[in-house]
């Protein structure tokens, strides 16, 4: 997988900050505001080394061994690497959204092999489920708008609930934004434009640059839609002010939307065939259960689907015994 990009988790090596630094915070009252500016609040791999050069002149870092050895990893766990990846939107900060999170549900460090291969396959499922649970609400249930603006109405029409929902996360954040044209940064195939929150005193505001080019591609600063694949709030409000009423096909993540299962369709799965008969138990088993899985969802949405499912069960174990297992 020559393409992978390999990262580590944020949140362990932040969670070392008071051990490692523990010194530097006591002796320097500044030291951690410093720090933290530079490691969480750095938009660019330039900005993070001129902020991380300065903290070594400022509180003499040199030799400085743990800091030495995560500045040459940098590229793994500092965001202002990591947000050029796209990863479906798993932060490195946050433990709870991570797949360690997931799977230490169902596997502990204790878990014997037979065991990690049960919980392995129950967790599988689990997560099927959620899945099916989740397209039911995408086409079932209504998606409840903020506001009466076309672009919210296009986003409701294309995504699934859940990614319409941060969507709408981001359309209310770019509120707060303006967008000025920068005459003189772009060139004859680009235009650059500086976005940044109104409401803020000079000091703090955070600035970024949106680059829109005549193919009409679009380039932010805070990487969100390399990361995430999700459109930022910086893009939403610059497509306000152009008065779009629709997000650009390229700004659109096809994963992400209501169609997106029907073009990026299940693995292939060829279980061992005998005639028109699955040999393997075992298969018959996993497949029945995976057909059962959606019907269940489906069916426990309303007292009369219930009832319905339940009235064929009931018809159905007439005709298969099922208190016999007979292996063909």
């Amino acid at each position: 997988m020559p393409n992978t990009n390999h990262t580590y988790c944020t949140w362990h090596i932040s969670s070392k900050f008071p051990e490692k630094l523990s010194t530097l915070y006591t002796q320097y009252s500044e030291f951690k505001t410093d720090f933290n500016a530079c490691i969480y609040k750095s938009l660019s791999p330039t900005k993070f080394e001129g902020r991380w050069e300065d903290l070594k002149e400022k509180y003499d870092l040199e030799n400085h061994n743990w800091l030495n050895d995560m500045y040459a990893i940098r590229r793994q766990w500092v965001f202002a690497y990591t947000k050029q990846h796209f990863v479906v939107g798993m932060t490195t900060t946050s433990r709870s959204e991570s797949m360690n999170s997931f799977f230490d549900e169902y596997v502990k460090a204790l878990t014997g092999l037979k065991e990690f291969i049960e919980n392995l396959q129950k967790a599988l499922e689990s997560q099927y489920l959620r899945e099916v649970q989740a397209d039911f609400d995408t086409e079932y249930k209504e998606m409840r708008l903020l506001s009466n603006s076309s672009m919210e109405i296009h986003a409701s029409k294309i995504y699934t609930k859940e990614m319409f929902k941060r969507f709408q996360k981001e359309l209310q954040k770019s509120q707060s934004f303006v967008v000025k044209s920068m005459k003189g940064y772009g060139d004859y195939l680009s235009k650059m434009y500086l976005v940044e929150k109104s409401n803020l005193p000079e000091i703090y505001r955070r600035n970024f640059f949106l680059k829109v080019s005549i193919d009409g591609s679009y380039s932010c600063t805070c990487k969100k839609f390399e990361h995430s694949g999700m459109i930022c709030r910086h893009m939403i409000r610059y497509l306000n002010k152009k008065q779009k009423a629709m997000i650009p096909p390229d700004l659109v993540t096809m994963r992400w939307t209501i169609n997106g299962n029907k073009f990026a369709r299940p693995l292939p799965c060829t279980p061992l065939m005998l005639g028109n008969v699955v040999e393997s138990q075992t298969a018959r088993y996993s497949g029945l259960c995976k057909a059962f899985q959606g019907l269940s969802v489906v069916s426990s949405c309303s007292v009369p689907r219930y009832n319905y499912l339940m009235s064929v069960i009931e018809r159905e174990k007439d005709v298969v015994n099922v208190s016999t297992c007979w292996h063909y």
